[in-house]
Parts: C-alpha cells; sequence; structure tokens
C-alpha cells in the first residue's frame, strides 16, 4: 500500500490528475490488495496451482475451512471449501501441493489436533497402483482424538461403578433392614468390648515390657540349659545306648518259657483248689466236711482239758520211782 501511495504521488508529479481519478485508482488498488490478501489469511493461495481433491464424511466434527492437510505431520496442504452433500453427509475439498503425488488408495483421515478440539486431516498414502488425478475423489476415516479416546475408556468404567453403586446402595438398604434398634445395641456392645480387649492388650504389652529384663534372663537361663546340654551330648548318648542295650537284653530275655511255667504252676495250683473244693484229700474234707471239722474241733478240746488236768494234778500221770519203791 506504502509502495503504491509512492507511486501515485511520482504520477501525480509527472502528470495532473483530477482529485476522482486519484480516488478511483486508490479503490481499485485496495480491492486488488484486499481479496488475494483475505483469501491468503483463509489459507488460500490465489495465485497457486494446487491440486484439489474432494472426500464425504458423515460428520465433520468442527473442521473449519483452511485447516491444515498434513502427511506425517508435515503441512502440504488446506481445506478449501465445506459444504452439505445431502445423503453424502458433508463434502469436503482439499488442496495439495501440486508437486506431491497422492497414490490410488489414499486415506483422507479427519482427525483431532489438540485438546480443545481443532480438527485437521491427516493424509495416509496408498500403495497404488497409480496417482490420483485432480478433482478425484479420495477415501476417508474419522480417527479418535485423545478426548474421545479418553472418554471411550471412561464410559465403561463409569457404566460400572453406576451398578457397583447401586448395587452397594441395595446392599447397605438390606443392611439397614436386618440390623434394627436391639442389634445396633448388640453391635455397639461388641465394640464396646473390642475396645476394652484392645486397653487389655495395651496394658500387658506395657507389663510384658517392663518384664523384658525377667524375659531375657529367661531366655539367657534356657540358652545356658540348651547348652549344658548340647556339653553332655556324649553322656546323653551314653545313657540312651545304655537303655538300648537293656531293652535288647530284655528283648533276648526267655520271657516265653517263664510265662510258660507261669501257666503250668497256675494250673497245677488251680488243680489244687479243685481238689480241695470237692472234697478230694485231707485238706478238702477238713475244709468242706462239717463233721470232720467237729471232730477235729472236739478233739482239740479234749486235748485242751487233758493238758489243763495233767497241769494241775502231774503225779496222777507221772509215777517216779526211787530206789525201787513206788510211790502211790
Amino acid at each position: 500500500m506504502m509502495l503504491f501511495l509512492l507511486f501515485l504521488q511520482t504520477f501525480e508529479q509527472n502528470m495532473h490528475l483530477s482529485k476522482e481519478i486519484k480516488i478511483g485508482l486508490l479503490v481499485a488498488a485496495t480491492l486488488v490488495i484486499f481479496f488475494p490478501g483475505f483469501y491468503f489469511l483463509k489459507g488460500a493461495n490465489v495465485f497457486s496451482n494446487d491440486r484439489e481433491y474432494y472426500c464425504y464424511y458423515p460428520n465433520v466434527e468442527g473442521l473449519q475451512n483452511s485447516a491444515n492437510v498434513q502427511i506425517d505431520g508435515l503441512n502440504v496442504g488446506h481445506v478449501a471449501r465445506i459444504s452439505l452433500a445431502g445423503s453424502h453427509g458433508v463434502k469436503v475439498i482439499i488442496a495439495i501441493d501440486k508437486t506431491i503425488p497422492i497414490p490410488v488408495g489414499s486415506v483422507a483421515n479427519l482427525a483431532s489436533f489438540d485438546l480443545l478440539g481443532t480438527k485437521l486431516i491427516k493424509l495416509e498414502l496408498g500403495k497404488g497402483p497409480g496417482i490420483l488425478k485432480k478433482g478425484e475423489q479420495l477415501q476417508t476415516a474419522v480417527e479418535g482424538g485423545v478426548m474421545d479416546n479418553v472418554s471411550a475408556e471412561l464410559t465403561p468404567r463409569l457404566r460400572e461403578l453406576k451398578s457397583t453403586i447401586i448395587a452397594l446402595d441395595t446392599a447397605l438398604a438390606g443392611i439397614n433392614d436386618v440390623v434394627g434398634d436391639e442389634n445396633q445395641k448388640e453391635l455397639s456392645a461388641a465394640i464396646r468390648n473390642i475396645n476394652a480387649t484392645s486397653q487389655n492388650l495395651v496394658t500387658l504389652t506395657s507389663a510384658i515390657s517392663k518384664e523384658s529384663g525377667t524375659i531375657t534372663s529367661i531366655i539367657h537361663n534356657a540358652n545356658s540349659v540348651t547348652g549344658n546340654l548340647a556339653k553332655e551330648n556324649d553322656t546323653v548318648k551314653q545313657i540312651l545306648s545304655n537303655v538300648n542295650s537293656a531293652t535288647r537284653q530284655l528283648a533276648n530275655a526267655p520271657i516265653q518259657k517263664t510265662l510258660a511255667d507261669l501257666q503250668k504252676t497256675s494250673s497245677e495250683l488251680q488243680a489244687i483248689i479243685n481238689k480241695i473244693n470237692t472234697n478230694q484229700g485231707s485238706l478238702g474234707m477238713l475244709i468242706n466236711d462239717k463233721d470232720v471239722y467237729n471232730n477235729l474241733n472236739n478233739s482239740l478240746h479234749s486235748m485242751s482239758s487233758l493238758m489243763e488236768d495233767i497241769q494241775a494234778h502231774p503225779k496222777k500221770y507221772i509215777n517216779v520211782t526211787v530206789f525201787g519203791k513206788k510211790g502211790n
């Protein structure tokens, strides 16, 4: 604009122009400069020969005119126009640098540019064969952005959380129904008992801590006893050897013969007892026959009377002869 004003001033000095002509020239120059500048700011180059291609999307999700078109992160073009296409959805025309060939099978991915939702088109070049001509259609795809991926991850988790909260609420309602006033009192009493038990444990722990010296002494004594046992290991082994020897001797003793002799003696004693019980022999008759017992008792009684009479009148039963004389 400054260059145009300098040119107009120089031209006026050389040629005398009317005021109307000057104003007309200024308006024309302004229009000539404004329109290319306007389209340049929109991302379109009026003087460029970019190749245009078109594609269809069911929803452009906020894609704007002049949005960037990238290949591997490099800007190679821009969105030229966006318009509704009826049953096809939205028609997008993109302009790409004519020096960049677009193979057949290339895909125009509608993607997010940042977290604010700004959209761009990422070209994923195909493998051909052949190169797309100017004005041909591109295949399309929609690529989820960061927020879309986060939303896709969070939505099922939120559903699960909602289900969990509902289940927890149902469980709490059931617990409230089961735990009435009486049960709540019992629970409170149980909690108080637990607190009392905890306090007792604290007291016991404190007492044990105070007696730690005694406990240490007991452990030391136990270690001493263990050490003494280890020192007397040979003696213990000798005692065990003696016990083992005595056990072997006992095992080798004629226990069976002794038991057989004992059994024989027991049988003989049983035979004698049987004879006594059946009035066989003098001892059996003495024990079992009452008449024998009475006769023996009478005999003993008579003998006792005789002994008493002999002691009382010895001369009656004993005659002593002195010098051939016989006493009366």
